[in-house]
C-alpha cells in the first residue's frame, strides 16, 4: 500500500512546486516590466509582446490541483489570477463613479487616425459616434482632408505637423514646442499643448504622440519574424540592444518632455493621446504617475486600444488628468477604421 501512496505524495508536491513557481514567474516578469522597463533592452521589447500568454498555464494549474485534491493550495491558483489578469494583463474591475447632473460634462476624444488610411469620411463618422466636445487626433497624415472634416463640425480647429484639435470652445493659446537634441540630431518633441476655453473653466490640453516602438522591434524581427526570433534564442543577441536602446530613449525623452511641462502647469490639465506606453511601463509610471488615468478611475476591463488588425493587446492610447478634475465616463471605441480605437472620456470639475 505505501508503494501506492508515495508517487501519489510526490505527485502532489510536484503539482504544488509547479503552482508556486509559476505565480514566482509572473512576480518576477511584473517586477521586471515595472522597474526595469525602458532601462534594458530586454524588457523593452517584453513590455511590447502580448501578454496572454501569461495566462494560458492558469487552467492547466487549476485543473491539476482540483484533480489532486489540493484545495488549500488554491490560493496559489489565485495569487496567479491576480498577478496574470489585473497587473501584467491590465484589467481592471468596474469602479463606482457619480456624475453631478447640476454640473457641466466635458467629453474628450483620442484617437491615432493611422494617416487616414482608413478613409477620412470612416474617422469622421467614428467620431460623430461620440460627440466629443474636444477632439484630439495623431498621426493625421494629410492634414487638410480631415482638417476640412473638423471645420465643417466644430468652430475652433488647430493643426499642424501630425495633430488636429477640434473644439466646441475657443483655443486661447497654442503651444508647438521646440525640437529636442537627441544623439546629435534635433527631434520633433510630438507633442502639442492648447489651453482650451471650456465650461470647467480653462484647461491645458496636451495632445501627445512620442515615437513608436515600431522601428526598434522590426529590427529584431528582421527576414525571419520576431517568433523565430524568440524561439531560436537569437532575440537576445547583443546586435539587437542599441536600436531597441536609441527608440526607447527617444521616446522617453519626449514624454519626459511634455510630462515636465504638464506637471508645471498651475491650472486643471489633461494629457490625450497615443502615448506608445503599455501597462507597467517604467517610462510611463516614472513621468505620468502624477495624473490620473480615465480608464482605471472610471473604464473597466482591458481597455485595449491597439492593434485593432488582430486582436488588440496594448492599451497605449490614453487620457489622462490633474487631480482639479475627474472622471465619471470612459470608453473605448470600436471601429476597425484605424490600427488604433479611440478613447472618450467624460469629466467634470471636483468639488472644492
Amino acid at each position: 500500500m505505501s508503494r501506492l501512496v508515495a508517487p501519489s505524495r510526490l505527485v502532489q508536491r510536484a503539482a504544488v512546486a509547479v503552482a508556486v513557481l509559476y505565480v514566482l514567474a509572473l512576480v518576477v516578469m511584473a517586477l521586471g516590466l515595472r522597474f526595469v522597463g525602458e532601462r534594458w533592452w530586454v524588457t523593452t521589447v517584453a513590455l511590447y509582446l502580448p501578454r496572454l500568454g501569461f495566462a494560458v498555464p492558469l487552467p492547466v494549474v487549476l485543473l491539476a490541483l482540483g484533480l489532486l485534491r489540493l484545495w488549500r493550495e488554491l490560493w496559489v491558483t489565485l495569487a496567479s489570477s491576480i498577478v496574470a489578469l489585473a497587473i501584467l494583463m491590465g484589467f481592471v474591475l468596474p469602479w463606482p463613479t457619480s456624475v453631478d447632473r447640476s454640473a457641466p460634462v466635458l467629453r474628450v476624444l483620442s484617437f491615432n487616425c493611422n494617416s487616414g488610411y482608413g478613409g477620412v469620411d470612416a474617422v469622421a463618422e467614428e467620431i460623430d459616434h461620440f460627440s466629443p466636445d474636444i477632439v484630439l487626433l495623431q498621426e493625421v497624415g494629410p492634414l487638410e482632408k480631415l482638417g476640412a472634416a473638423m471645420q465643417a463640425r466644430y468652430p475652433t480647429v488647430r493643426m499642424g505637423t501630425q495633430f488636429i484639435v477640434a473644439s466646441r470652445f475657443p483655443i486661447s493659446s497654442f503651444v508647438d514646442p521646440e525640437k529636442l537634441p537627441y544623439r546629435d540630431q534635433m527631434r520633433s518633441a510630438r507633442w502639442t499643448e492648447q489651453v482650451i476655453e471650456t465650461p470647467l473653466g480653462p484647461i491645458s490640453v496636451y495632445n501627445v504622440h512620442p515615437l513608436s516602438p515600431r522601428e526598434g522591434l522590426y529590427s529584431i524581427r528582421g527576414d525571419r519574424g520576431l517568433k523565430r526570433e524568440i524561439l531560436s534564442g537569437r532575440i537576445f543577441s547583443p546586435e539587437h540592444a542599441d536600436p531597441v536602446q536609441s527608440n526607447a530613449g527617444l521616446r522617453t525623452l519626449q514624454v519626459q518632455s511634455f510630462a515636465e511641462a504638464a506637471t508645471n502647469e498651475t491650472g486643471p490639465v489633461i494629457v490625450a493621446g497615443d502615448t506608445n506606453l503599455p501597462g507597467l511601463s517604467f517610462v510611463l509610471h516614472k513621468n505620468l504617475s502624477g495624473f490620473q488615468d480615465g480608464f482605471t478611475r472610471a473604464g473597466w476591463g482591458f481597455g485595449y486600444t491597439f492593434p485593432t488588425n488582430h486582436m488588440p493587446w496594448m492599451r497605449i492610447d490614453r487620457v489622462l488628468a490633474s487631480d482639479e478634475l475627474r472622471f465619471v465616463r470612459f470608453q473605448v471605441g470600436a471601429s476597425l477604421v484605424s490600427d488604433h480605437h479611440c478613447v472618450v472620456a467624460d469629466l467634470q470639475r471636483r468639488s472644492p
